[in-house]
C-alpha cells in the first residue's frame, strides 16, 4: 500500500504539473503580451503628446522624459527630435516597460500655404489687355481694366478701386530697427490696440500698413477704422481681417486694406483698432507686437478690453508704427469705341465696377453708368462698388521664405546654370541667376536671388519629384525676365507650380524708366505663378502662365493666362507662420 501511495503522488504530481505548466506559460505570454502592448501605447502616447506640444507651439524639449501615467520605477518614455533644414521635425518615442522596447516615428512637415482665386490679381495700377491676348479665368483688380480689340477674358471681371492716386499721407516708421514695441492680446487692459491719426488731406483712405509681429501662435483678428469721440474709438466706419499668416515673427510691413473706403477729412482724428482674442478668462501667450517710437504728433497708441474702456501704454506716450495711403475710386471696366472687349463664357460671370462700357459680357453688369455694352446692357445697381483686395502674400511672407533660403547657406555671385543642368534648394544666391543654353535648374527649396533671375535660350526651372503636390518659391530683388522659350515645370505631382516673385518697384520708382517691369515674360513660360506686388508684369507675345498678381499688369500680342483650380489652394514644403502636418507615423523595428 505504501508503494501504491508512492506511484499515485509521483502520477498526481505529473498529471498536476502537465496540467500548471501550460497555465503559466499562457499567464507569461498573457503578461508579457500585456507589457509590451502598453509599451506600445505609451510609445504612441508619448508621440501624440509631443507632436500636440509642436503643433500648437508649446515647449518641448529635443530631447526628454515625458510623465504619462504611473509605471516602474524602471519603465520610461524618451522623446527625441530633430529639426531639419527644411523645417520638417523627425519626433522618435522610445517606450520600455519590463525591458520591452517599442519605438515610434513621425515626421512632421511645416506648410504654408496661400490661395490664388484669380487668373489675374492686380493692385492699384489695374490691367491692360490688348493684341488678341486671353485671360482664361477670372480677373479681380484694384485699379482700372482696359481691354483692347479682340480681348477675351474668360470668367468674371471685377474692378474694385484704386488708380494712380494712390499716396502715403501720415506715417510713423522711424527709427529701424524698432527701439520699443507695444504688446497686445494679453488679459484685461492688455487685450485690444488702438493708434490714432490724422490725415493731412481729405480723400478716400486706401489701406493701412503696420509694423508689427506675432509671439506664438495668436489668432486672425478683426480691425476697425473708426472715428474719434472725445479721446477713444467710436462708430466703426470700415473693417479689416489681420491675417496671423500675414504675420511672421520679425518684425515686417502688414497691408490691412478695408472692406470699404470711406472720405477721410483733413485734420479730423480716427482710430485704427485691433480687436484680439475676446473669450474671457484666457491667459494666452499668443500675442502680437506694433513697434512703436514716441515721436508721432498727431496721434497716440491705446490698449483695452472692450469698446468703451481704453488705457495707456506703458510708457503711456508710446505711438505704434502704421503709414496711412489715401487714394480715389473711380474705377472703369472698358473696350475700344467700336470693338468689344468680351468678358465670361456663361450667364454666370459678372462685370462688376463703377463704370463699364465697350462690353460684351454673357451675364450681368453691375455697375453705377454703363454705356456701349452689348446688346445696349444696362447697370444692375443692386450691389454697392466691390471691395478691394490685400494681395495674396504679404511682405511678412516675403521676408519669411527669404530667412528659409539664408538657413541653406550662400552662394557667393553669380550662378550660371547651362547645358549640364543644376539642383540646388534653400540658398541664398548674392549675384544674379541665369538659365539658359536649354539647361535645367532642378529647384529642391525656396531660392533668394539678390540680382536678376533671368532665363532664356531654352532654359527650363523644375522642381524636384521630391516636392510632391508642394510648391516652391524663388525670389528675386531686383527683376525677372523669361524669354526665348523659357519653361517651368513642377514637380510632376497635381498642384505643384514653381512661384517666381519679383521684389521690384519698377516702374514706380527711381531708377527706373516708365517702360521698365519688375517681371517680363515674352515666349515660353508654362506652369508658374508670377508675383510682381510692388511692381509691374508684362506678358507679350506667345507666352502662358497660370496665375499673374502684380501691382499692374500688361498683357499684349496674343498672351495668354491659363488658370488652374488647384492655385485656389496652394502650399509650400517650409515658410514662414507654416502650421504643421503629419506626413509619416510608423512604428520603428528596435
Amino acid at each position: 500500500m505504501i508503494l501504491t501511495a508512492i506511484f499515485f503522488v509521483i502520477f498526481t504530481s505529473i498529471f498536476i504539473f502537465g496540467l500548471i505548466t501550460p497555465i503559466i506559460k499562457q499567464a507569461k505570454i498573457t503578461s508579457d503580451l500585456w507589457s509590451t502592448k502598453n509599451s506600445f501605447f505609451m510609445s504612441e502616447s508619448g508621440a501624440t503628446d509631443v507632436i500636440y506640444r509642436v503643433k500648437n507651439g508649446f515647449s518641448v524639449g529635443t530631447g526628454d522624459t515625458l510623465p504619462l501615467f504611473d509605471a516602474g520605477t524602471n519603465d520610461s518614455v524618451l522623446t527625441s527630435i530633430i529639426d531639419n533644414l527644411d523645417g520638417s521635425k523627425i519626433i522618435t518615442t522610445t517606450s520600455d516597460i519590463d525591458g520591452y522596447i517599442r519605438k515610434t516615428q513621425a515626421i512632421l512637415n511645416q506648410n504654408t500655404g496661400t490661395s490664388f482665386n484669380y487668373g489675374v490679381q492686380t493692385g492699384n495700377g489695374g490691367l491692360v489687355i490688348t493684341g488678341g491676348s486671353q485671360v482664361q479665368g477670372n480677373v479681380y483688380s484694384n485699379g482700372d481694366i482696359i481691354g483692347g480689340s479682340g480681348t477675351k477674358i474668360t470668367g468674371s471681371a471685377i474692378a474694385a478701386g484704386g488708380n494712380s492716386f494712390i499716396f502715403k499721407d501720415e506715417t510713423n516708421e522711424i527709427p529701424l530697427p524698432v527701439s520699443n514695441n507695444i504688446t497686445f492680446n494679453g488679459t484685461g487692459e492688455m487685450r485690444d490696440f488702438a493708434q490714432s491719426f490724422q490725415p493731412s488731406t481729405t480723400s478716400v483712405i486706401s489701406k493701412i500698413s503696420i509694423y508689427i509681429k506675432k509671439t506664438n501662435n495668436p489668432s486672425s483678428f478683426d480691425v476697425k477704422l473708426k472715428s474719434d469721440d472725445n479721446g477713444v474709438p467710436d462708430m466703426e466706419l470700415a473693417s479689416a481681417v489681420l491675417n496671423s499668416g500675414d504675420v511672421t515673427t520679425n518684425f515686417e510691413w502688414v497691408d490691412l486694406v478695408f472692406s470699404s473706403n470711406p472720405v477721410l477729412t483733413k485734420d479730423t482724428t480716427y482710430w485704427l483698432v485691433i480687436i484680439g482674442d475676446t473669450k474671457k478668462g484666457k491667459t494666452s501667450s499668443d500675442t502680437y507686437s506694433v513697434g512703436a517710437n514716441i515721436s508721432y504728433v498727431r496721434g497716440v497708441s491705446k490698449l483695452g478690453s472692450s469698446d468703451d474702456v481704453w488705457s495707456d501704454t506703458d510708457p503711456s506716450d508710446l505711438d505704434g508704427y502704421f503709414s496711412l495711403f489715401l487714394g480715389s475710386i473711380q474705377t472703369q471696366i472698358f473696350g475700344e469705341e467700336g470693338d468689344y472687349m468680351y468678358i465670361g463664357s456663361t450667364p454666370e460671370d459678372i462685370v462688376w465696377a463703377s463704370n463699364i462700357k465697350h462690353i460684351s459680357a454673357t451675364g450681368e453688369i453691375y455697375c453705377d453708368t454703363s454705356s456701349s455694352n452689348n446688346e445696349e446692357k444696362r447697370c444692375n445697381t443692386s450691389r454697392l462698388d466691390p471691395e478691394t483686395l490685400p494681395m495674396p502674400i504679404s511682405q511678412a511672407n516675403i521676408s519669411g521664405w527669404k530667412n528659409q533660403a539664408l538657413a541653406g547657406g550662400i552662394i557667393t555671385g553669380d550662378l550660371n546654370v547651362g547645358s549640364s543642368g543644376k539642383v540646388i534648394g534653400y540658398k541664398k544666391i548674392t549675384g544674379d541667376l541665369l538659365v539658359n543654353s536649354e539647361g535645367t535648374l532642378m529647384v529642391t527649396g525656396t531660392i533668394w536671388v539678390q540680382g536678376t533671375i533671368r532665363v532664356t535660350g531654352g532654359g527650363k526651372i523644375s522642381l524636384a519629384p521630391s516636392l510632391g503636390p508642394d510648391s516652391a518659391i524663388l525670389i528675386s530683388d531686383k527683376y525677372v525676365k523669361i524669354d526665348g522659350g523659357g519653361e517651368f515645370f513642377g514637380s510632376g505631382t497635381t498642384g505643384s507650380y514653381p512661384v517666381v516673385i519679383s521684389t521690384s518697384m519698377c516702374p514706380n520708382t527711381y531708377p527706373c524708366s516708365t517702360n521698365d517691369s519688375a517681371i517680363s515674360l515674352s515666349g515660353g513660360a508654362g506652369a508658374v505663378v508670377l508675383i510682381a506686388p510692388f511692381g509691374r508684369i508684362n506678358i507679350i507675345g506667345g507666352s502662358d502662365t497660370r496665375s499673374v498678381t502684380g501691382d499692374s499688369i500688361y498683357i499684349s500680342g496674343g498672351g495668354k493666362i491659363i488658370y488652374e483650380s488647384g492655385l485656389a489652394n496652394l502650399s509650400f514644403s517650409s515658410g514662414p507662420s507654416g502650421s504643421f502636418s503629419i506626413t509619416s507615423w510608423k512604428e520603428l523595428e528596435n
